[in-house]
């Protein structure tokens, strides 16, 4: 941990840094760790005691002191050992001295949370195993410092707990100096029945094991501080005096030094009584005692609150680097907490750049102070979930009265934008989960192994969508279903922009095979039908498929026969025409050549070929559709070369501006063509370009991605029923999506109640570049992989085994890194570098690229393309590609999600 490093360089001016520097010391399992028989030590401004057991090694015990103190610790002849300190004259040296105990075994101390630096500390200690004892969860809300807003955050998030109506809310107020939701309730209730105080001050003088009275008293109590749904426990009962404190969290785990936590258990065995559906506590800024107890209780969920400004981003750092110390003492890991940037300017909110490099460097120390999320997989959880909310004028001056304040927050925007931002929380996700469907039950060994056989089968054929025997109607998304539905009274004259493995082709083959229209919108949606006959006249299609190629032969001799023309040309025809202009005719001007490539494909040849074909259009009415795709297999170059450039851009620009000027659109046109090659033939106004066909661009969003998995399993067979066609309606909110996809792959990549990722945001997160893109036939591989490699697993939850999917990942990353190249064609050369140097180590810099011969415009390349990320001067390649490319991870992993959600960050700005 950098805190370590920090101490162990760190100068020693007194006795307190010594007792700083002792208490960063694991008891047990760290580098410095004592030998056996330390009990304590004790730093005070006349010298050092160091207490072991009777039988303990004292030349041990020196060795270790000089491994802590190293030059600073001084050692004479007759063993006097002092540490030299750099204070003044009379002060420059503190004496140490070891003292034997008189008992053989020291007696363990209890933990205890605490956030002060004492001279004392404590090496032998029992730490009580902190079980799940039931009850409601408890969310704590803290920050460093004041002003920024987490008391209205927690009031906002208590508000919309109660709107869930599964049951009410526990505030409590634990700002013992400034509490604010205790002042908000004064304004409501003419006096207080009951107060934190006097829940610890009763607790304090209960000795029974469960504190029963004391609860019993309170919460009989508590039925007058119900407010909004949500039971108000304010600081005190009398508010006019702060500073009169007889009793304090820390004077009860005093009191009950077998619980180091027992101010937590109190307030969940409360909230538990009065039937309240979760607690959450408004702790004092700073980490003082009353903090500590939450935010160190492995059982409570943590939020911070945080400004952006470089002062308090830096102490909550250094906040989480304390926190994760009592971790690594303790040996039990916490949740993980969730971080709220609250009040950004405007101007910084809407930079997702500054937004991403935020997160990221925040998410990296917390990897770092966190020891439970050292990932030494890539499936581990994010070690810490960042939200950001912009400032929000109509909060500025709000009502010091609770009913005028709930009512102006709760018409604010900053509820919905709250828990927007907590969606992907382990903590708010969790909550949500308790009120979840349960998964599928326990199948059969035999039962699994066929559900799975047919998913890895499904999935299998729709990888290539241009070799499958059978291909079954494609799962409409909504750039597929505005296609369908915008073009019902005229055909479509639109460029369908979309990445290799989209599905351009599917989509292509999926048209062809209805032969018209007229059937495919019928095939795609049951609303409304067209009115028009549309028969389709592939002008191109792929080379490298038979079934395609007959699909292209059947399709133009159909067409032909409907508008009475002769014997239309082939598709070898047409290629050879393609290539042959290609090199006869270097400055021609392509739009001729097409327009008479498209009516040959309809039968109709030799001079006023064109003019014919529109004619016959006109003259039939059926109004046929033109459809290209797989121009890639012909026009292979047209980011150097620029006659295919220019051939492209006349296909993409001129054609489609011709067949619009037609009076009454005889003919419609459909060319599907990849995201890379319309920027290398549209060289000026690409977004413009790319703007007028957005809405028909195959992209895939996450509900498209969970919806294609649930529509892999349901039409493959291995779980029917479970997708039907309304399915992005009827499964609007995220826990019913969930609730399919759990019934897949379960919730965590583990037991539910794991630190693993939560196997939705993993999956999508692991398949996506690092310029946000995720492919669909990654994720029907990916499918297929993990379905192959779960027969004769047996699973109580789920269909797809958590190790099959980790199994998966390494299959479609090479496959990935085979396939890419061929769309991309600059990263052949590129990605020949790496696989020449197999092991290479990522993350790298620039000058560790340049021992293997990549420049700054390959890594500019591989940035461009989402192979890369670089942060901080150094390139990160995410397991997409690095396991393809045969790289070697190097150091700590990065955590795939946050990496992710960075660079999506990054693509947005």
């Amino acid at each position: 941990m950098i805190v370590r490093d920090s101490l162990r360089v760190a100068e020693l001016i007194s006795w307190v840094d010594v007792a700083r520097r002792l208490y960063s010391i694991d008891p047990i399992g760290g580098p410095l760790s004592p030998p056996n028989g330390l009990i304590s030590t004790s730093a005070y401004w006349s010298g050092l005691e160091v207490v072991i057991t009777r039988d303990a090694d004292e030349t041990a015990m020196r060795d270790w002191l000089k491994a802590v103190f190293g030059s600073w610790l001084n050692v004479a002849d007759g063993h006097e050992m002092r540490i030299e300190l750099s204070a003044p004259h009379g002060m420059e040296t503190l004496p140490v001295v070891i003292v034997r105990s008189q008992e053989t075994q020291s007696t363990k101390k209890t933990f205890e949370p605490s956030a002060a630096l004492n001279g004392e500390r404590y090496f032998d200690i029992d730490f009580p195993p902190r079980t799940d004892k039931g009850g409601p969860p408890i969310f704590a809300f803290h920050s460093v410092k004041g002003g920024v807003g987490r008391t209205t955050t927690a009031l906002a998030f208590s508000l919309e707990l109660a709107k869930e109506n599964t049951g009410p809310v526990l505030l409590v107020d634990a700002d013992f100096e400034a509490p604010g939701v205790s002042f908000l309730l004064q304004s409501r209730k003419a006096g207080f029945t009951i107060s934190l105080e006097d829940l610890l001050a009763l607790a304090h003088a209960d000795r029974s094991d469960g504190f029963e009275a004391t609860i019993d008293f309170v919460a009989t109590r508590m039925v007058d501080q119900l407010v909004n749904g949500i039971y108000v426990l304010p600081v005190k009962r009398l508010l006019d005096d702060l500073s009169g404190f007889a009793i304090r969290p820390e004077n009860l785990q005093a009191a009950r030094s077998d619980d180091p936590f027992v101010v937590p258990d109190l307030v969940r065995d409360l909230a538990k009584r009065l039937g309240c559906q979760a607690a959450v506590v408004d702790l004092r800024a700073g980490l003082v005692d009353v903090s500590i107890q939450f935010l160190a209780d492995p059982s409570v969920d943590r939020v911070f609150v945080s400004s952006t400004s470089g002062q308090s981003v830096a102490a909550l750092t250094s906040m989480m680097r304390t926190l994760g110390m009592l971790e690594e003492q303790t040996g039990v890991p916490g949740r993980q907490p969730f971080v709220l940037f609250n009040q950004l300017p405007i101007a910084r909110f809407g930079d997702f750049k500054y937004r991403g490099d935020l997160a990221g460097q925040l998410t990296l120390r917390a990897a770092e102070d966190f020891p439970s999320f050292a990932d030494n997989d890539y499936t581990e959880a994010s070690p810490v979930a960042v939200g950001f909310i912009p400032h929000l004028a109509e909060l500025i001056g709000m009502s010091g009265e609770w009913d005028t304040f709930v009512r102006e927050l709760s018409a604010s925007s900053f509820l919905p934008q709250l828990k927007s931002e907590m969606a992907n929380w382990s903590g708010w996700e969790a909550f949500n989960d308790s009120g979840r469907q349960q998964p599928i039950a326990a199948a059969p060994p035999q039962d699994a192994d066929k559900r799975c056989r047919k998913l890895e089968e499904f999935a299998f054929k729709l990888t290539f969508a241009e070799t499958a025997d059978e291909l079954a109607t494609p799962l409409v998304t909504p750039p597929l279903e505005r296609l369908a539905t915008d073009f019902l009274s005229q055909p479509p004259v639109v460029v369908v922009e979309g990445a290799k493995g989209t599905g351009k082709t599917l989509t292509a083959r999926f048209l062809l095979e209805r032969g018209s229209w007229k059937a495919a919108v019928a095939a795609l949606q049951t609303t409304n039908q067209s009115s028009f006959d549309g028969p389709f006249i592939p002008m191109f299609g792929s080379l490298t498929s038979d079934k395609i190629t007959s699909l292209v032969a059947d399709g133009r001799t159909r067409a032909s026969g409907g508008l009475e023309g002769g014997k239309p040309s082939t598709l070898s025809e047409t290629t050879q025409a393609i290539r042959g202009q290609l090199v006869s005719s270097p400055q021609t001007s392509w739009l001729d050549f097409w327009l008479s490539q498209i009516a040959g494909s309809a039968g109709f040849h030799g001079g006023g070929a064109w003019s014919n074909f529109i004619a016959a259009a006109k003259k039939s009415a059926v109004r046929p559709v033109v459809l290209i795709e797989g121009l890639e297999e012909v026009l292979t170059d047209p980011f150097n070369r620029p006659n295919e450039a220019a051939a492209l851009a006349s296909l993409l620009v001129d054609v489609p501006l011709r067949l619009r000027e037609e009076a009454g659109r005889p003919v419609g046109y459909i060319a599907f063509v990849r995201a890379d090659m319309i920027q290398a033939a549209i060289t000026q106004n690409a977004a413009q370009f790319r703007a007028v066909f957005s809405n028909y661009a195959l992209t895939w969003r996450d509900i498209d991605i969970k919806e294609l998995v649930v529509w892999l399993v349901s039409n493959s067979g291995a779980i029917p029923g479970l997708w039907a066609g309304d399915w992005r309606l009827s499964h609007s909110s995220p826990e019913l999506q969930e609730n399919d996809l759990r019934r897949i792959w379960g919730m965590k990549l583990g037991r539910d109640d794991s630190r693993e990722a939560r196997t939705t945001e993993w999956v999508i997160s692991v398949l996506t570049d690092l310029t946000g893109r995720l492919t669909a036939r990654d994720l029907v591989r990916f499918v297929s992989e993990a379905a192959k490699h779960s027969r004769g697993i047996r699973l109580e939850d789920r269909l797809l085994a958590a190790s099959a999917l980790k199994t998966a990942v390494d299959f479609t990353s090479e496959k990935k890194v085979e396939e890419y190249p061929k769309e991309v064609t600059q990263l052949e050369v590129i990605f020949d570098k790496f696989k020449k140097a197999p092991g290479f180590v990522t993350p790298f810099t620039r000058i560790e690229a340049q021992t293997v011969g990549l420049s700054d415009a390959d890594l500019e390349s591989l940035e461009k393309y989402g192979v890369a990320y670089q942060e901080d001067g150094r390139f990160e390649v995410p397991e997409l590609f690095r396991i393809g490319l045969q790289m070697r991870r190097g150091g700590a992993r990065p955590n795939i999600i946050s990496l992710t959600r960075r660079a999506r960050e990054r693509a947005r700005a």
